[in-house]
């Protein structure tokens, strides 16, 4: 089995994912929909500013020379409720927009226009075409006459006291205009803080929830799982994968939807302004659609590919740093470093693809956009200089499409994070997903508070791999407060054995009885905190000694940490340490011997004080002299409680009440030391073998 082999995703449904992913965000729905409220009111206040420089252009800095009504000043009630009044000389002017013009073309009232020619500006009686030459000025005697596509008009020229009146509406509009788009600068500007910030803090809280679950689901995870899960593979789900996360609630979900909101209420003032420099401009807009859909594909596969890479990446470095002392061993730096710039080379090779991916789309969505005001441009230019449309309509449309093409040229960014944020959160839910294969009873059985400690293995078969049976039929019964000794050659099933009490592993067949009752029937805390294990490899945790011993379980007082390390008598090198038992230890106590990490473990299980007590080869790490010492002090602690020992030195395990024999995953036999060298059988030979070096009185001895 090659636990580097990640396991094939299912193509999953990206709706399916995000609609699993919207549940970690529902506890604060509140604070996600005043972002969505937020960016509805950001949105239109962006989408505002063109528009109002399109009404800056067309009535104000244009808006001199737009077809007007009149009426005489005592008249002035006629023209109420179409616009601002301009008085002048005795006269009410009221002006008309593009749309007005149709409107209020049959209305009672005179029809005047200001029209510029030959630098000079005129009052002329009607309105000009939309579709014009150049006017031309004709003089009639005193009167003056204005003629553009065939038409002629009369007119009187405008003195400056006049043309000021006129421009009075225009510089109070413009001064208007501009306050308006201060504020929604600003307004947009503190609007966008605030939501920011709201995310940022959304977005960390969800993803803190989501690790929370993460450690939580893997710690409650059986040895299977984590035999077949390197912990590199395991570091990336909690670390990386929810990190991409963050950027999908903290930007994707509301920008998105801004970014939805901006196209929707583009395409809908587009439509209003003009339905045809709309409908040009909109054009692209299939091929856009068939490029992003490449996009969505490729850089999915691109983002999953780098996340398979990088799991090996951090496997290998996990596993390689802490082997470092067999690589220098052995001089095998230049191997290993072959092996990692394989991976790294891989890991090279992936990210690089999604950078091509990405600096081919977002050129391709900018040409795209330009195209579009290309066209824009080359129609609506034209419109203009045929008076088909005003000027402040094409420029507001120019500003219109590229506000459309900018959430689509970020679309790479997003997308890629959105890939991203799917490929792990495929990653994150195949783990959630994955079910504990050992888990407490639904009718769970509890035990006693004082255990007697017997322990009966009952037909008991087991292996790792479906089919490899590392025990094999094996029972055997242990009485309260026996000391009972497992040996046999490596394989022989001795640790698993071990590993089965705990439940660390489940049976196939068969069972297992702690007093009498079905261990697979016992909660799992209750079960294991009955229970303590002093195994051959000791692991530190990253702390001072203190908390090494007790694992910070404060319901264990520093006296009764003294006291254990006291029995096995570590404080002979404790007490010549900078800080003694508040000493720091570097990464899984490198700063302490083999056997000093030993005599650790023997104290954290005898602080602890479990009802069952497993030695598994505990003794291994230190010299004789303090195994002496430790062979003691665990006669005194195990008095009275049921004692375990998995040994190969066959000296440690002679006082033992019972010697199991294993071979091959069966029990061969089992009796005491002298029973078994009576029997001269599997236990015969390999204490022959262990002393066959040895004088015959040594050896009687």
């Amino acid at each position: 089995m090659n636990i580097h082999a990640e396991k094939e995703m299912k193509s999953g449904k990206d709706f399916e994912l995000i609609a699993r992913l919207i549940g970690f965000a529902k506890p604060y729905w509140k604070m996600i929909l005043l972002c969505l409220l937020l960016a509805v009111v950001i949105v239109v206040a962006d989408l505002a500013r063109p528009y109002l420089i399109k009404v800056a252009i067309d009535e104000n800095i244009n808006g001199l020379h737009q077809p007007m009504l009149s009426v005489p000043a005592q008249e002035s009630g006629k023209l109420s409720g179409i616009g601002p009044a301009i008085e002048w000389d005795n006269k009410v002017y009221v002006r008309l927009s593009g749309d007005e013009v149709s409107q209020h073309s049959g209305d009672q009232a005179d029809k005047k226009q200001i029209v510029e020619v030959d630098a000079k500006m005129w009052m002329i009686d009607g309105w000009l075409p939309q579709q014009q030459s150049a006017p031309a000025l004709k003089q009639e005697g005193a009167s003056y006459r204005i003629e553009a596509a065939g038409q002629s008009f009369s007119a009187a020229p405008l003195d400056e006291q006049a043309l000021a009146r006129f421009h009075e509406r225009d510089f109070r509009g413009l001064l208007q205009l501009g306050v308006l788009f201060l504020v929604t600068v600003v307004g947009a500007s503190l609007l966008n803080y605030v939501q920011s910030n709201l995310l940022q803090y959304t977005g960390q809280k969800i993803i803190f929830n989501i690790r929370q679950l993460l450690f939580k689901h893997l710690s409650s995870m059986s040895m299977s799982y984590f035999d077949r899960n390197p912990v590199g593979r395991l570091v990336v789900r909690v670390t990386q994968d929810t990190e991409a996360l963050n950027q999908f609630f903290s930007q994707v979900i509301v920008n998105l939807f801004k970014d939805v909101i901006v196209l929707v209420g583009i395409v809908a003032i587009m439509l209003h302004m003009s339905l045809k420099l709309a409908l040009l401009s909109l054009a692209v807009v299939p091929v856009l659609f068939a490029l992003t859909l490449w996009y969505r594909t490729a850089q999915r596969e691109a983002q999953r590919t780098s996340r398979i890479i990088l799991s090996r990446l951090n496997a290998f470095l996990a596993e390689n740093l802490s082997g470092i002392r067999i690589t220098q061993l052995f001089t095998r730096e230049e191997r290993q470093w072959e092996h990692f710039d394989d991976h790294n080379s891989g890991y090279y090779r992936a990210g690089m693809r999604g950078t091509v991916i990405n600096s081919i789309f977002q050129p391709a969505i900018g040409f795209i956009g330009n195209l579009s005001i290309a066209l824009l441009l080359w129609y609506g230019g034209g419109a203009v200089l045929d008076g088909a449309i005003t000027f402040g309509i094409v420029y507001a449309f120019t500003h219109y499409v590229r506000q459309f093409f900018q959430p689509l040229q970020s679309l790479a960014e997003k997308y890629n994070q959105i890939q991203t944020a799917m490929v792990g959160a495929e990653r994150i839910f195949e783990t959630l997903d994955e079910k504990a294969s050992i888990v407490d009873p639904a009718k769970p059985q509890h035990l006693p508070e004082q255990l007697r400690g017997t322990i009966e293995f009952d037909h008991v078969w087991f292996a790792y791999n479906e089919g490899e049976w590392v025990l094999k039929d094996v029972s055997f019964t242990i009485l309260p407060g026996q000391t009972i000794a497992f040996v046999g050659a490596t394989g022989a099933g001795k640790s698993s054995i071990i590993q089965l009490i705990n439940r660390f592993y489940d049976i196939q067949k068969g069972s297992i009885r702690l007093d009498g009752i079905d261990i697979r029937d016992i909660p799992l805390e209750e079960l294991r905190r009955s229970i303590g294990i002093v195994q051959q490899d000791v692991f530190l945790f990253t702390g001072d000694i203190m908390s090494n011993i007790r694992l910070n379980n404060r319901n264990i007082t520093d006296e009764q940490v003294y006291e254990a390390a006291s029995m096995v008598h570590m404080d002979d090198f404790v007490g010549h340490l900078p800080n003694g038992y508040h000493t720091q230890l570097g990464e899984r106590g490198i700063n302490l011997s083999l056997g000093q990490r030993q005599l650790l473990s023997f104290a954290r299980a005898i602080a602890f004080r479990p009802q069952i007590l497993i030695l598994d080869e505990a003794t291994s790490n230190i010299d004789t002299e303090t195994e002496f010492i430790v062979q003691d002090a665990l006669n005194q602690i195990s008095k009275g409680r049921t004692t375990l020992i998995v040994a190969h030195r066959l000296s440690t395990i002679q006082h033992a009440d019972q010697i199991v024999v294993m071979h091959k995953g069966k029990v061969r036999e089992i009796g005491n030391h002298f029973q078994l060298l009576a029997q001269r059988g599997y236990y015969y030979r390999l204490y022959d073998l262990q002393y066959k070096d040895q004088k015959p009185m040594q050896r009687a001895k």
